[in-house]
């Protein structure tokens, strides 16, 4: 009965809205991150 409940819940459509916009924040953390990076590259080499 609780597995049946468990997969009841991994079926539903909030489950699929909730991924999508799990692997949204994660790619956007990391594209954040990259971009952080890249800037502090320029900067860097402008201030050699």
């Amino acid at each position: 009965m609780v597995l049946s409940t468990l997969v009841d819940l991994l079926n539903s459509p909030f489950m699929d809205e909730f991924l999508i916009w799990s692997v949204a924040a994660v790619a956007g953390t990391i594209g954040l991150v990259a971009l952080v990076n890249a800037l502090d590259i320029v900067l860097d080499a402008e201030a050699h």
